[in-house]
């Protein structure tokens, strides 16, 4: 992830911004684009991306799909990642079967989100095996699923909400891990379902869930210096020992007694040895 990341930089501080310009649905994207209107499909997909450090600067507009259609054979895809070092940023994804596919097949692909709104969705984003999407100060709301990921998934600073399910962690070889930092996770059904190892939440909330944090075949798992407020049920483990979780607080309702949490870490030279995350 830190690569990805690395190369998002590189490539913003290398490349002047392009000119607004207005896209067609289904277009396939080689070089760098930034929107100049809303995109709106009646058909299967938005914008194919088909270049390796290609940027899509949504610009504050929005791409949207024909909605969800029960049974329907095909499914629609907003935006199509078949790259690497990709980034899409700036708007709003909205009506389709799947907002952004990161891949497909065995080919490993890469993308990066950054303020996006993934709305109204079957699933916001979805990450096959072998590929990777970091997600950052966006948004998932009212999807069925906000992301679903059988390669490697970040989520930072971001807020996931009214969805059925929040975030979907599959198994997946090769799966490699999922971080959730910085975030907040609110009023859905299941705010976090992990059923694959390697699973970090750091200084996140969640709250007013009907289940926080679902985690079956997930180990090893920490969550650490976060908060659980209001959930109809704070946790959901198929053992109390498959899950680490150090300087986390908890609403009485919703349990979890059975599960140990460890204390904050000590902090070095202040006043009496305050507790810290």
């Amino acid at each position: 992830m830190v690569v990805v990341l690395a190369a998002v930089a590189a490539h913003a501080l290398a490349t002047p911004e392009p000119r607004a310009r207005r896209v067609g649905c289904g277009e396939t994207i080689t070089a760098d684009v930034r929107l100049a209107a809303d995109l709106r499909c009646p058909g299967p997909s938005g914008l194919v991306v088909a270049a390796d450090g290609v940027e899509v600067d949504l610009d504050g507009h929005e791409i949207t799909g024909p909605g969800l259609v029960a049974g329907r054979s095909a499914a629609s895809h907003g935006i199509s990642v078949a790259a690497r070092d990709v980034t899409v940023r700036g708007g709003r994804i909205a009506g389709w079967d799947v907002g952004v596919r990161v891949g497909w097949g065995r080919s490993p692909r890469s993308a990066a989100l950054a303020d996006v709104l993934l709305e109204s969705d079957g699933v916001g984003a979805v990450v096959p095996d072998g590929s990777s999407l970091f997600l950052t100060t966006s948004l998932l709301r009212g999807n069925n699923t906000g992301v679903t990921a059988q390669g490697q998934l970040a989520v930072h600073r971001s807020r996931v909400e009214e969805n059925f399910t929040g975030v979907a962690v599959q198994s997946g070889e090769p799966g490699g891990p999922f971080t959730l930092r910085d975030s907040v996770v609110q009023r859905n059904n299941i705010g976090v379902m992990c059923h694959r190892p390697g699973f970090l939440v750091e200084r996140s909330t969640f709250a007013q869930n009907d289940t926080a944090l679902l985690a079956s075949g997930c180990r090893p798992s920490v969550v650490r210096g976060s908060a659980f407020d209001r959930n109809g049920e704070h946790l959901w483990l198929d053992a109390p020992d498959a899950l680490v979780v150090v300087c986390t607080s908890f609403t009485r309702r919703g349990g979890p007694e059975e599960v140990p949490v460890r204390p904050c870490a000590a902090r070095s030279g202040g006043p009496g040895g305050v507790g810290g995350g």
